[in-house]
């Protein structure tokens, strides 16, 4: 019996004409959520540190922020589109509204909007990197899902080549954390709603890039 596999639009991968997987500009937009989610995922977050860099009032901020999430959810419904996204994003600006305003409207906790990021890119370091340790790299469990299975596992050397690539996303997080702790710590709102932008979507397509570039010619010889 064959393993099951997944389709390779799920990861933002398409298909040549031949069927073998490919990741240009367009699958790579699609693996961020295309134009629409781009968007959702960085406007609310951006207009929250512009608004207190302009006004430092946190109130404010968030109000504006969660207002724009919302907008986003009536979006997805007027255009019939899946509101998943779009309510995930909501739910994470409800988080980071309660830790920002749980003290009150004053600034003392403007920091804590980017908390929940913190402790999720930690969960995500922690995971991607106990994968390499245990010998299970999260990208070739990720390649064998929609190609080989788990046979890859059977060859040494793809295992380090996967253990490789799979180090990419443990820089990614690390280097989130590595940049956004000392900021947080430092109570330095502001450059540290900076860092998380320019480490977010960019820095992640930038990541995915290159996990494609490496991880190409394994597709290939397991296809």
């Amino acid at each position: 019996m064959s393993e099951p596999k997944i389709p390779a639009s799920k990861i933002g991968l398409s298909r040549h004409e031949d069927g073998s997987l490919k990741l240009d500009g367009q699958s790579l937009l699609a693996s961020l959520g295309g134009v629409w989610g781009i968007l959702e995922s960085a406007i609310p977050g951006a207009s929250y540190v512009l608004t207190f860099a302009i006004s430092g009032n946190v109130v404010l901020a968030i109000s504006i922020a969660v207002s724009l999430a919302l907008a986003f959810i009536i979006g997805q419904i007027v255009r019939k589109r899946p509101l998943t996204q779009a309510i995930s994003g909501l739910v994470g600006i409800a988080i980071a509204a309660f830790l920002t305003l749980r003290g009150g409207g004053d600034a003392s906790h403007a920091r804590d909007f980017y908390l929940q990021g913190l402790f999720t890119n930690l969960a995500y370091f922690c995971v991607v990197s106990v994968s390499i340790l245990i010998r299970w790299p999260i990208i070739g469990v990720i390649v064998g899902a929609f190609t080989s299975g788990t046979k890859w596992r059977k060859d040494k050397s793809l295992v380090r080549r996967y253990s490789m690539i799979t180090l990419l996303w443990v820089a990614l997080f690390g280097t989130r954390l590595a940049v956004e702790v000392p900021l947080y710590l430092a109570n330095a709102v502001v450059p540290l709603g900076v860092a998380k932008l320019a480490l977010g979507i960019p820095f992640y397509a930038l990541v995915v890039w290159f996990t494609w570039l490496a991880v190409r010619p394994l597709i290939r010889r397991a296809e």
